[in-house]
């Protein structure tokens, strides 16, 4: 093992240079652990890429015939100022388990992590992937308005916010609304930022404001809407100077 250990609890091993934490229970998780990881270590492909942007590459695959996600985060690997950081501050893949297992621990569904593992050199993390199994489901669409609200107000109100509210980021299934990726999730109790995901949501759907209930919201409604705008025009104002500069946008943001 590493001396700079995953920041997430569970069981600790280290196997071919990767520091892995398990987040399964049972008798039979660590062998499980051990030999998942070695197989994900060494497998030349997945059997199918979902995602592949600059923030991380989302793969499916089979693990003792059941599905799995493996979310390997690709700024963790090409940005050094992420590993630079990870010496003293979690990692990204530290701060998407530890949110899935804190929402997933007072009830609200999320993919539940089994595993985290991180290559380490020199001190600081290279690489990190999260492992956890597939969520099956259809798309959450603006017609789930209602389910969207409900979800978002019961995060705010055990004292989380979200960030990212879009139904993109989030699935339906036979057991109900889950959020798909919650790195962005806060545990913050701030009531601009609760009404900053309102807003956020009645980009989407404009009858979340009143589904949430607007006099939940106060004053903090108008400032949060103000605030955003400007989020927007400063966005939209950086993108303008990129094109005139000729800088590919993006490559090294995360927010």
């Amino acid at each position: 093992m590493s001396n700079r250990p995953p920041k997430t609890g569970g069981r600790l091993f280290e196997i071919d240079g990767w520091d892995v934490s398990v987040h399964e229970e049972g008798d039979g998780a660590l062998e499980w652990a051990k030999t998942t990881a070695a197989y994900l270590i060494n497998i030349n492909a997945p059997d199918r890429v979902l995602k592949h942007d600059h923030r991380s590459l989302v793969e499916l695959v089979h693990i003792g015939g059941a599905p799995y996600i493996v979310k390997k985060f690709t700024l963790q690997r090409t940005w050094f100022w992420f590993q630079l950081t990870s010496t003293a501050f979690p990692t990204l893949g530290e701060i998407a388990c530890s949110n899935a297992l804190a929402l997933s621990q007072i009830g609200l569904m999320t993919p539940r992590p089994s595993l985290l593992m991180q290559r380490v050199e020199q001190g600081m993390v290279v690489e990190s992937w999260l492992v956890y199994p597939y969520l099956d489901g259809r798309p959450a669409t603006v017609a789930d308005a209602p389910e969207l609200v409900a979800y978002v107000k019961r995060m705010h109100e055990a004292g989380w916010i979200h960030r990212d509210p879009h139904p993109g980021n989030f699935i339906i299934t036979d057991s109900g609304l889950a959020t798909l990726d919650p790195i962005k999730a806060r545990r913050n109790g701030n009531r601009y930022l609760k009404a900053y995901d309102v807003v956020l949501m009645a980009n989407d759907y404009p009858e979340a404001i009143q589904l949430y209930g607007r006099e939940r919201l106060g004053p903090w409604l108008p400032l949060a809407r103000s605030g955003h705008s400007i989020v927007r025009y400063y966005r939209k104002t950086k993108r303008g100077i990129r094109r005139i500069m000729g800088i590919k946008g993006n490559a090294g943001s995360f927010n």
